[in-house]
């Protein structure tokens, strides 16, 4: 156990099961990195809700990198006796590019709901479980094969999407 984990564990005061964290980082004083696979992902995420009192959810980003993507869900934990809020971002590592699928947080924080959805238009990453997984800022023409935030498209490619698109809804009327 390295002693970002201690530390967060000390802060939160619970156990964080060894078993369901694959890497503890402090990032700098009193913020935290927690990172964790995808089967994991829910089981930790209910104990720093339930067990832990992690009740904020202040936004999710979606993340690409070389081999995989990621999804990080900023949390803050608040501590009353000290006025003062630890950040967390809890990052879900692995999601598999060619099927990438993770479990939903809704049912733990209703604010994912719509950047649950907001990635899912964006990076195309589905999130299971989730109760209404539907495009949420694309046009309903965008299609559906192409992602926007993935690196695989460039500027001009989707300015030719867009392009193209309007050309077709224009024509359309």
């Amino acid at each position: 156990m390295s002693d970002a984990h201690k530390e967060l564990e000390e802060i939160l005061k619970i156990s964080l099961p060894e078993n369901l964290v694959e890497e503890v980082i402090k990032v700098e004083e009193g913020h935290f990195d927690v990172l964790t696979a995808i089967n994991t992902a829910y089981d930790l995420m209910k104990i720093l809700h339930g067990d832990a009192g992690i009740y904020h959810l202040s936004t999710i980003t979606g993340i690409e990198r070389k081999k995989e993507f990621q999804v990080c869900y900023h949390l803050q934990h608040r501590i009353e006796e000290e006025f003062r809020e630890v950040p967390i971002n809890f990052i879900v590592t692995k999601i598999d590019k060619g099927n990438p699928k993770t479990p939903s947080m809704v049912d733990l924080y209703v604010s994912a709901d719509y950047y649950e959805r907001e990635i899912y238009d964006f990076f195309g990453i589905y999130f299971e479980n989730h109760p209404f997984l539907q495009r949420l800022i694309l046009p309903e023409k965008w299609p559906d094969d192409v992602r926007p935030m993935r690196k695989e498209y460039s500027w001009e490619q989707l300015k030719e999407i867009t392009l193209n698109m309007a050309r077709q809804i224009s024509e359309d009327d």
